[in-house]
């Protein structure tokens, strides 16, 4: 699927999502049911900062970016129903980041240089060319800026399913670096959206990095809570959850591979 079918998706997706799903205003999160910012530390302050978030959604990370005191913030994304939520969502917590409709493989509308901070939340799988969207980061980076992103990890995409579902029959092929298309399921088992997807080796990502002479400063692979801190916690304190109920199966399965996986690189 292309990166406009994608775009057609979440527009049809997005009022459900965001019902659905509680994204914390007050933390930056890094994946279902797993600790954010506050308690991960991998950002860090932010204040005086030029930011840049790539496929911002509903706009809830750059508000927090913007709370947290950075001087300027500027949200991606494709869906216009994602941004028509993001400018809403700012507004009512009386922010000013300014939100644009955009690929991320492009981002010839800013000069170079223009932010210290450019941070990328599950959205980077969804782009047909990762390489583009790692170069043009570089070019709009400062020296010494630095590149945030989370994403599936690849043992997420190659055991998650079959570990759901108890056979190795789903066991996805990790040399298998090919466009995946799967379907948004609603709580109802009706079928939203249909997304197309690449999931990317380890050394996909960071062999594009170190190409574009980024300097890899961490890396981080996120466990998730267990279902007992989360029944003993104050879910909004999650930064991240479904908001109906709390997905068993998928806190379990977290607790044996990680779902997400987190690179931070420095333009040196």
């Amino acid at each position: 699927m292309s990166n406009e079918e994608n775009r057609l998706s979440w527009n049809r997706l997005s009022e459900y999502y965001q019902s659905s799903t509680y994204i914390s205003l007050d933390d930056i999160h890094y994946g279902p049911y797993s600790p954010g910012e506050k308690e991960l530390n991998i950002i860090g302050d932010v204040t005086g900062l030029d930011c840049l978030e790539l496929g911002c959604g509903g706009g809830q990370i750059s508000i927090v970016l913007a709370k947290w005191g950075a001087n300027k913030v500027i949200g991606l994304d494709i869906s216009d129903k994602q941004l028509e939520f993001a400018q809403s969502l700012a507004k009512k917590a009386d922010v000013d980041v300014t939100f644009i409709r955009r690929n991320m493989e492009n981002l010839s509308l800013f000069e170079e240089s223009s932010f210290d901070l450019v941070i990328s939340v599950h959205a980077i799988s969804y782009v047909e060319n990762i390489l583009n969207v790692i170069s043009e980061t570089f070019r709009v980076l400062r020296t010494s800026g630095r590149f945030v992103f989370c994403t599936l990890h690849p043992i997420q995409f190659v055991l998650w399913e079959a570990l759901e579902e108890n056979t190795f029959e789903k066991i996805y092929p990790y040399f298998t670096s090919t466009r995946d298309s799967w379907d948004w399921i609603n709580d109802k088992k009706q079928k939203i959206a249909t997304f197309g997807q690449t999931y990317r080796r380890f050394e996909e990502w960071i062999n594009g990095l170190i190409t574009n002479d980024f300097e890899i400063e961490r890396v981080i692979e996120p466990r998730a809570y267990t279902m007992k801190q989360l029944q003993e916690m104050d879910l909004n304190t999650v930064p991240y959850h479904d908001k109906k109920e709390i997905n068993e199966k998928f806190v379990r399965v977290s607790q044996i591979i990680p779902f997400s996986l987190i690179i931070s690189a420095k333009k040196e």
